[in-house]
């Protein structure tokens, strides 16, 4: 044994520091694809985000009128499409023989307009978050 040296060859110094550059680059690739993950996450809840608060603006005569409306809000660029949906309304109940008649109202026609809503706002990566639903808009008043 008196032969023999204490401390790592040369041979062992360049496993073990292989072995700890392989960690390395494991956790380094970890580290950095989380991080990508989390920044597509916030793009993608920035969006949706965007198109709610879009969703939750009141519609305007005129952009009933124009059809839609588009903008850019905080760096994204977002579209709103409108498109009349033409339902079938149910006919109003027969009157009761010997019953008053209901009383006429003033105006004639639908009080309300029933319209195709279709949100799309643009992420950073290019893909585009898309919502889709119906809403009432007030119909204009006819004359007299």
């Amino acid at each position: 044994m008196a032969g023999r040296q204490d401390g790592f060859t040369l041979i062992e110094a360049l496993v073990a520091f292989a072995i700890v550059a392989a960690l390395s680059l494991v956790v380094q690739r970890g580290l950095i694809q989380s991080r990508v993950g989390w920044a597509a996450v916030e793009d993608r809840t920035g969006a949706e985000r965007l198109a709610r608060s879009l969703l939750e603006e009141p519609l305007t005569p005129a952009a009933v009128a124009a059809g839609g409306r588009e903008g850019v809000t905080d760096g994204r660029r977002w579209r709103i499409g409108l498109q009349t949906l033409d339902l079938p309304l149910p006919n109003p109940p027969e009157p009761e023989t010997g019953a008053a008649p209901p009383p006429q109202p003033a105006q004639e026609g639908p009080r309300w307009l029933p319209l195709r809503v279709r949100i799309e706002v643009a992420t950073a990566r290019g893909r585009s978050v898309e919502v889709e639903t119906v809403r009432l808009a007030p119909f204009p008043a006819r004359g007299p």
